[in-house]
């Protein structure tokens, strides 16, 4: 797997991690979240559509972070109405490394579409479609929202987790992995600082074996952004899911607090 082993500097599932915030150029507008991966071997380009008939000379406001929530790049575009275009972010960042992949923010206050297309080598290997948040939960008293997502471990497939937080403050939670039985292997508590992130494999922990695929649920205090890395046997980059919606918006009278 030619590119997990740099992304091993998060932490396996089980530890707490606390991170520090980097501050770009403030811009007003709606900020639409998602994945990229411009390591050695990945490429990834963003589709950014103005989905109004709206022109604007700054359409849009693009950054791209480092695990660490270093600020990589930062970019503005302009869009005529309905107008699309493909941002090649491989070709944007100064020198691509190791630490190029996270959090990739697009901030405008036009009413946007925006896909992250990622590749390996070659070949174009998952299209991730994403858009603004329809709703807010500000005032409705939500304590945590639930995230899920499903992971094999069996030898024969792999699966990376990543658990990014997108906003400008900490995200506190849960992580629980169980296995095809049912079973639970683990439950973690996390805190993840803005614009930061978590990684890790399930079977640094646990042996890969038949029973290790299944359920891995995540709450949080906050909106967070859970992607799943799917590998074949040869560590071939099968797809990659970006889970940004919750399932389960959980009130601040119920029990479970992180």
């Amino acid at each position: 797997m030619n590119r997990v082993a740099p992304k091993a500097l998060g932490v396996v599932a089980g530890a707490v991690l606390v991170m520090n915030i980097s501050l770009g150029v403030a811009v007003h507008g709606a900020r639409y979240s998602a994945y990229y991966d411009c390591t050695p071997g990945r490429t990834t380009a963003l589709v950014v559509t103005n989905a109004s008939d709206l022109p604007s000379e700054t359409a849009y406001v693009l950054r791209a972070y480092d695990p660490d929530g270093t600020l990589l790049l930062e970019t503005t575009g302009a869009l005529e109405e309905y107008e699309s275009t493909v941002l090649f972010l491989n070709d944007l960042m100064a020198e691509p490394d190791e630490l190029s992949w996270g959090l990739v923010q697009i901030e405008s206050s036009l009413l946007l579409q925006m896909a992250a297309w990622i590749g390996e080598r070659d070949s174009w290997v998952a299209i991730i479609n994403t858009a603004r948040s329809a709703l807010s939960t500000e005032g409705l008293g939500i304590a945590r929202q639930w995230y899920s997502i499903n992971y094999a471990s069996t030898g024969q497939r792999s699966t990376a987790i990543t658990l990014i937080n997108p906003n400008d403050e900490p995200a506190d939670g849960m992580l629980y992995i169980y296995d095809a039985n049912g079973a639970a292997l683990d439950e973690s508590r996390f805190t993840i600082e803005p614009k930061r992130l978590i990684y890790f494999l399930p079977e640094a922990n646990y042996e890969a074996s038949d029973d290790l695929w299944g359920l891995i649920d995540v709450q949080s205090t906050l909106p967070i952004l859970l992607v799943g890395e799917y590998f074949d046997n040869s560590t071939t980059l099968l797809d990659v899911e970006l889970i940004d919606t919750p399932y389960y918006l959980q009130s601040e009278d119920t029990s479970g607090t992180p």
